[in-house]
């Protein structure tokens, strides 16, 4: 796995220093056409942007992961549901996805190139589970035990997530 620490030092979630006790991992899908993780993190890197922020995103092209906030930093990647919020307890990342979809309405997509789409759900698939593996070894965390690795649809079915936060600004973003 390929680690850079490209910390998001201007944006507020990042200035207000709140921190976590780590109990658990929630990954997500940045919900738009958009393999560079790079767009994310300069897009994100700003004072004025207060829409969310995340520990890591996985990029779609090559693997890599990059971590945007400490991990024991509060990030605002779930919002809350009616038992609270995942962002007191979970490390938020994003997998970034491939370029060649496109979303027609919710969680429904279409897609140009099957092949490419493909190869980039497992690259980024592929991270995530080295990237929570390592995390998992790091905070003392047993992967298999109730609760400690969701998605963010998982986090919402108990009560720690809003039902779709989505990426404000993503249908935004350059290519």
């Amino acid at each position: 796995m390929k680690l850079v620490e490209s910390i998001l030092t201007k944006n507020p979630c990042y200035t207000a220093g709140k921190k976590i006790t780590i109990k658990g991992l929630m990954l997500h899908s940045v919900g738009c056409p958009q393999p560079k993780a790079s767009v994310f993190i300069n897009s994100w890197n700003s004072a004025s942007y207060t829409a969310a922020c995340v520990h890591g995103f996985i990029d779609g092209n090559d693997g890599t992961v990059y971590q945007t906030l400490p991990w024991n930093h509060r990030g605002w990647h779930c919002g809350s549901g009616s038992k609270g919020s995942g962002n007191d307890t979970h490390i938020g990342v994003e997998m970034c996805e491939p370029a060649c979809i496109k979303y027609t309405s919710g969680a429904n997509f279409t897609c140009s190139d099957t092949a490419t789409a493909k190869a980039v759900a497992k690259r980024t698939y592929e991270a995530a589970v080295e990237l929570f593996a390592y995390l998992c070894e790091k905070f003392g965390l047993d992967p298999t035990a109730d609760g400690v690795i969701l998605s963010h649809k998982e986090g919402h079915s108990r009560g720690i997530a809003c039902f779709s936060v989505g990426l404000s600004g993503c249908f935004l973003l350059p290519t």
